[in-house]
């Protein structure tokens, strides 16, 4: 499979679907809870219309990068590099969770390569005193919680599907050097810088979503000026829990583009 390199960290990626495509390329960016392996149920229901670009952001997967190297201020040109590689002027990004702070900031640095941003289960890099505030009390909801993997996974999801269960966490097992930095020093997006860019957005809320609950996703995606969604009965990982009604969601905004 291809690689590339930014700053010195090898990138690895994966295309599939159709490069002749005239709806243009797909790159889903994944959360801390995954890799390029998290997208098995998107991948073929987009990769007739589309191209589909996923990836290992730095630190997960394959793309290996020690601790210190592995900062959000990084994830943007990292796309941007995979993009190049890939032969792919624009594209429309797919974020889920950590994958927003790669989808907003790029939309922002370059909009000229961002067609579209969907921000599932995800502020991504923007700032309010509303996103502040939920960082306030996430760390310790996740430690309530037993860790990440545990929150990034409702409940009934996994008492009723504990195979599909067992599946998000062993794809999250070969993340064994991740450890991103989402809250650096000039990591966070105003939402005015977002309103600038001019690129459309969508967020997608879940009622279960411990991490980033539907009220805060409203009030964020009010900010930006886009488009918003709510699934009920998924967790943090709608893409994951509820596929289908993910990419019927996801369909419906790719249709709003031009």
């Amino acid at each position: 499979m291809p690689t590339t390199t930014n700053a010195g960290v090898e990138l690895y990626f994966e295309l599939h679907g159709n490069a002749e495509s005239s709806k243009g390329a797909l790159a889903f960016a994944h959360g801390a809870g995954g890799n390029a392996a998290s997208w098995w149920q998107q991948v073929p229901a987009f990769s007739d219309a589309y191209q589909v670009l996923v990836f290992d952001h730095r630190g997960f997967g394959r793309s290996i990068c020690p601790p210190e190297h592995q900062n959000a201020l990084h994830f943007e040109t990292d796309l941007l590099a995979i993009l190049d590689a890939a032969e792919i002027d624009s594209a429309t990004i797919v974020c889920q969770s950590m994958g927003g702070w790669t989808g907003v900031r790029a939309a922002v640095s370059h909009p000229e390569r961002v067609r579209g941003v969907f921000l599932a289960n995800t502020p991504g890099a923007v700032q309010t005193q509303a996103v502040a505030d939920n960082w306030a009390q996430l760390t310790k909801r996740i430690t309530e919680g037993g860790g990440l993997i545990h929150r990034a996974i409702s409940e009934p999801f996994a008492l009723e599907y504990p195979d599909r269960a067992l599946l998000y966490q062993q794809i999250a097992a070969f993340n064994t050097g991740a450890a991103p930095n989402l809250r650096g020093d000039d990591v966070g997006i105003s939402p005015a810088q977002v309103l600038d860019s001019k690129v459309p957005f969508h967020v997608l809320a879940s009622d279960l979503d411990p991490l980033f609950p539907p009220e805060l996703l409203s009030a964020v995606a009010n900010d930006i000026g886009a488009g918003q969604s709510s699934v009920e009965g998924a967790g943090h990982s709608t893409y994951f829990e509820q596929p289908t009604r993910f990419n019927e969601i996801l369909a419906e905004f790719l249709g709003t583009l031009p």
